[in-house]
């Protein structure tokens, strides 16, 4: 990429992007272009276009507040409330200092989530509750728009000795606040629980994603069994780290669960 080239890209990002350029646009696009390095021969070159650069503003940023305001909906009207626009003022100074780096739309709000914890973290105004209201939320659009794989091959019952594969929609979560029992609407003003919550969401048979509420013990197990332990390992190191011993008791519990999902269709079964 030449000099030019890298003037140009940076003038359509400031374009789009910067706090002033709307204004500034509007004013003089020329002298927008020619404060940021531009060549006179490509201002010249856009001719009658020049003031089509707002209209590309307009579109680059409804597009990107759209699948952030879409996707945390309720994360962004709790927070608006609580704090007049708190939410929206921080997406305009996340684009503005930082921007989408993502090339894909549907992972803006991820990004802008990892930006926004630090400095919610150490915000006041932001209740605790609120970046796990935001991860929740997105954590269901994940689950709610993976690919529904075919069964693994070769599944067998399952085997202390194996690994098991489960639904490819299948996600662990947890969070400080009980955010999964919120009332899904918009306008719900509830405050959630705060208790420590261990979830498991999933799609069901009929495409809606489901949260299930499991215990500390079975989220580390799930947890390792996901990553490919053996049930074997999974149950042995679940254990441990809960501080839990592996005793009746633990083993009865788990094969509840194991059983339950399987009825879910989560747990598809041993690999062969």
């Amino acid at each position: 990429m030449t000099t030019a080239d890298r003037a140009l890209q940076r003038a359509l990002t400031d374009a789009c992007l910067d706090a002033n350029a709307a204004e500034e646009l509007a004013a003089d696009a020329a002298g927008f272009l020619r404060a940021r390095g531009v060549a006179e021969d490509e201002i010249a070159a856009m001719g009658d276009s020049l003031p089509r650069l707002a209209v590309y503003r307009r579109l680059v940023r409804s597009n990107l507040e759209g699948v952030a305001y879409r996707l945390l909906a309720r994360s962004r009207a709790r927070l608006n409330d609580l704090s007049e626009g708190h939410f929206d003022a921080e997406f305009t100074r996340f684009l503005e200092t930082a921007g989408a780096r993502t090339h894909y739309l549907r992972d803006v709000p991820a990004e802008f989530l990892a930006w926004a914890a630090p400095r919610w973290s150490a915000d006041a105004r932001v209740p605790r509750w609120v970046m796990d209201l935001a991860r929740h939320e997105l954590t269901a659009f994940v689950v709610g728009t993976a690919p529904h794989l075919p069964e693994p091959p070769n599944l067998v019952d399952l085997d202390l000795a194996k690994g098991v594969a489960f639904a490819s929609t299948a996600r662990l979560d947890g969070h400080a606040y009980a955010v999964h029992q919120l009332a899904a609407g918009e306008d719900d003003r509830t405050l959630p629980e705060e208790r420590a919550v261990a979830l498991l969401a999933y799609r069901d048979a009929e495409h809606r994603v489901q949260w299930l509420e499991v215990t500390p013990l079975a989220h580390a197990v799930l947890e390792r069994l996901m990553a490919g332990d053996t049930l074997q390992a999974a149950i042995r190191e679940g254990c441990a780290q809960v501080g839990i011993p592996m005793d009746d008791g633990a083993l009865a519990s788990i094969a509840a669960l194991l059983a339950d999902l399987g009825e879910r269709g989560v747990l598809l079964g041993a690999r062969g």
